[in-house]
């Protein structure tokens, strides 16, 4: 008898914890539509996302309810819970947490500034009535700023600093969008992000290379993409270059090997784009001759935009895509027609793709229409 009330005693207690640590783990709210309680209708331009794009962009917000909840992990669940994502409405209130009256108007001016920002530098870019219009994320967070300890999880870890224009280098910390299965969570911070004309640039940039990964990653697109544009990789993927480069260029196990050829990286369809190699695509020395006889300082060779034996090829044929993508965005007219005539079809391949799914990458970078001469 004593032995069973004991099991008793530790079902008890057993089950008091399970529900307190799935407080956040629990998605209790999954299957209510808080979009349609919380958006703002009379914002006319928030309206037009939700009729033409299908997307709710929301100011005002309820974080757990909103964005923290998650069916995962206790840890990842905890994370959630202690990010900072304040809402815009914070920069109009006094000590006692309500909204000012004489600075409802000031808010509602700045929340219209918000509105026209993201208009023009990141949602004009999917078309209305489109592919893609039905596949935009329901639910957006606009908050003033986001704050996110630990390292942010999921695909948005990687996501997040991939862009040439990526907003930091690290995934945890300061940061300019975060998101979950729940809600994609854009900084509005006006002032900061209006305050040069090359930090509007980064920010469109930036948060369209985000959003537009976050929807193909959402509805797996990347089994979209045809066949020919993955030939000959997937044997490539997510493998040290420098033992493949050694075997296929018939390099000895003595010489010494400082970079990766171009010519032969180009050649199997991978493109170089800055942040999706551990060496992050940089300048490398080389003070040794291949058979390890030192140059001397007048002798050195210097490698720019190298690649580094050690790199590895991208993880997985989505890591590829976005490689492309991100080049896409951000590549000149000069620098798309340098690559190889097999880099600039891929190019083309995805952006006659992208034209047609309703993403004006044209709009985006108008330098991508040397792909159409």
């Amino acid at each position: 008898m004593k032995n069973n009330v004991i099991k008793y005693l530790l079902l008890f207690v057993f089950a008091i914890t399970a529900c307190e640590t799935d407080e956040y783990a629990a998605a209790t709210n999954k299957d209510e539509d808080r979009v349609a309680t919380q958006i703002d209708l009379s914002n006319p331009m928030v309206a037009q996302w939700y009729k033409d794009l299908n997307m709710g962009v929301l100011f005002e917000y309820d974080k757990n309810l909103d964005i923290a909840y998650v069916a995962g992990s206790d840890a990842t669940a905890s994370r959630w819970d202690d990010a900072e994502i304040p809402e815009i409405s914070t920069l109009f209130e006094d000590s006692s947490t309500a909204t000012l009256p004489d600075n409802i108007e000031t808010y509602k001016q700045y929340k219209d500034s918000v509105v026209k920002l993201f208009d023009e530098n990141i949602f004009k870019f999917f078309k209305a009535n489109s592919f893609i219009s039905g596949l935009m994320p329901y639910k957006i967070i606009v908050s003033h700023s986001i704050y996110f300890p630990g390292n942010l999880p999921g695909e948005a870890g990687s996501v997040v600093t991939e862009s040439t224009s990526r907003y930091s280098d690290d995934n945890t910390g300061q940061l300019r969008t975060v998101y979950n299965d729940n809600a994609i969570v854009f900084s509005g911070d006006i002032n900061d992000i209006t305050s040069t004309e090359a930090k509007i640039v980064e920010f469109s940039k930036d948060n369209f290379y985000i959003l537009f990964s976050r929807i193909m990653g959402m509805h797996n697109l990347y089994d979209l993409i045809p066949e020919s544009f993955h030939a000959n990789k997937n044997e490539y993927y997510g493998n040290e270059m420098e033992a493949i480069f050694r075997d296929e260029m018939n390099i000895a196990d003595e010489k010494l090997v400082f970079v990766i050829d171009k010519d032969w990286f180009f050649a199997k369809g991978f493109i170089d784009s800055k942040n999706f190699y551990e060496s992050g695509i940089g300048t490398i020395f080389q003070n040794y001759d291949e058979d390890g006889n030192y140059l001397g300082v007048a002798g050195r060779i210097t490698h720019r935009d190298a690649i580094a034996p050690d790199d590895e090829f991208v993880a997985d044929k989505e890591t590829d895509i976005r490689s492309y993508l991100n080049e896409m965005i951000h590549g000149s007219s000069d620098e798309i027609l340098a690559y190889p005539q097999n880099i600039q079809d891929n190019m083309k391949l995805l952006l006659d793709l992208f034209t047609e799914w309703g993403v004006d990458m044209l709009l985006v970078n108008p330098d991508l229409e040397v792909l159409n001469a």
